[in-house]
């Protein structure tokens, strides 16, 4: 046994009052191939201080051996001593061997430190130095996914997937698919989805997988891979609301409610969840749930305009055009959308306010000239209002020419 494999030895057996000995004797007597071995054993280990000193004595010994630089540069990155590990791969000449290992290195180390450009640059040279190298390829096509260079990561995969189906920790087929949704391509995507459905095994990839079955209109692949990301952690919160909108796709409400609730539960400003659920109650005809869900979303989310119509219109439903009103008295002219001015005209006219309704359905008109239920909602108001005919006859022009069939608008305008 040599004194690398007696200080390998020492160690696993957690015997760490020789090592110092046991390294000396080895940088003394053993071989410099031994020694590399050691070297790439101890780091593995976690004992990188003593690959280190090894790595030193071998580039001392053997200056022209880049590898040995690249390798201790490795180590000086993760113990954070950059400009020592930059100097080593920085000092490596174009010609040596060691060339691409050290630009694969310092592309790792730019692009964990968030330059992605300079990360690029670097296997850029890397791919002109060997334009067959597959690590290059995944670095670049994995720099261009984090950079939303999608259509450039995708031929770059499809290269890789020639060859095999995973790199390192990486499966390229998750990859591919979830390049193409990048792409908007779900149909594609779902195809590769369906051929590799048994390599989908992380969350994430569930859940990028219920995504786009969402989106090709297979709600129940979508259910299924969605539930499986639920089933491993209950509070992935971005789960809920596709999940929703799956069972929204087959018309369940009842399930589309509880899973509402249910995301709410971890999430409680999620407005698609409140949206989601409140119509889904609707739909059950609860309507004390709706109203429950849409009150307590909008104290949470007050600046939620579409929860507040939304309510308005349960409100108008409810015939509570009090409740209806008093969600838009705090708020300034300004923040009123034209969708608030209608439903407001309504209650107003439903509560003989007729001035005040005159008024809304005036503000909300321009924004719904074009729009025949509400031509038809100030019609029959205008109607009732006296020497209103000249507006009347101008509000069923438009009308009709939106809507030339409907026979009670034409007999109106013929009698004017």
């Amino acid at each position: 046994m040599n004194y690398s494999e007696q200080l390998l030895d020492s160690l696993e057996k957690q015997d760490f009052s020789q090592q110092k000995i046991l390294l000396k004797k080895a940088l003394d007597n053993d071989s410099p191939e031994v020694l590399a071995s050691l070297a790439e054993n101890l780091t593995g280990l976690g004992f990188t201080n003593l690959s280190k000193e090894i790595y030193r004595a071998l580039i001392a010994k053997f200056p022209d051996e880049d590898l040995f630089k690249v390798y201790l540069a490795e180590i000086l990155l993760n113990d954070g001593a950059d400009d020592d590990a930059l100097t080593l791969l920085y000092g490596i000449d174009v010609a040596s061997p060691a060339y691409l290992d050290s630009l694969l290195v310092q592309a790792d180390y730019y692009q964990t430190n968030g330059l992605l450009e300079t990360a690029k640059n670097k296997l850029l040279k890397a791919l002109k130095v060997a334009p067959d190298e597959d690590a290059v390829k995944f670095g670049l096509a994995e720099l261009d996914y984090l950079s939303g260079e999608f259509a450039q990561a995708l031929p770059l995969y499809q290269d890789l997937l020639k060859r095999q189906s995973n790199f390192g920790e990486v499966n390229l087929n998750q990859r591919l698919f979830q390049t193409l949704a990048k792409l908007g391509r779900y149909e594609e995507a779902s195809q590769v989805i369906k051929k590799h459905s048994g390599e989908i095994i992380d969350i994430d990839s569930k859940y990028q997988a219920g995504l786009v079955m969402l989106a090709v209109n297979e709600p129940d692949k979508a259910i299924s891979y969605l539930n499986d990301v639920l089933d491993q952690s209950a509070d992935y919160v971005n789960a809920y609301p596709l999940l929703v909108t799956a069972y929204e796709q087959k018309n369940d409400s009842k399930q589309a409610l509880r899973f509402a609730q249910a995301g709410l539960a971890y999430n409680e400003i999620d407005p698609i969840l409140y949206e989601k659920g409140a119509r889904a109650a609707f739909k059950l005809n609860d309507l004390k749930t709706a109203e429950n869900l849409l009150t307590k979303g909008l104290k949470l989310l007050a600046d939620n305009s579409d929860l507040r119509l939304q309510l308005s219109r349960l409100y108008l439903y409810e015939k509570q055009d009090v409740a209806n009103l008093n969600l838009f008295n705090q708020l300034d002219d300004e923040e009123l959308e034209p969708q608030a001015h209608w439903n407001m005209a309504l209650s107003y006219e439903r509560l003989d306010n007729r001035q005040k309704a005159k008024s809304e359905f005036l503000l909300a008109y321009p924004d719904f000239q074009t729009n025949p239920d509400f031509l038809r909602a100030m019609i029959h108001f205008f109607t009732e209002e006296k020497n209103s005919g000249e507006i009347v006859k101008e509000l069923l022009e438009r009308y009709l020419r939106l809507e030339p069939d409907d026979q009670e608008m034409q007999d109106l305008y013929n009698e004017l």
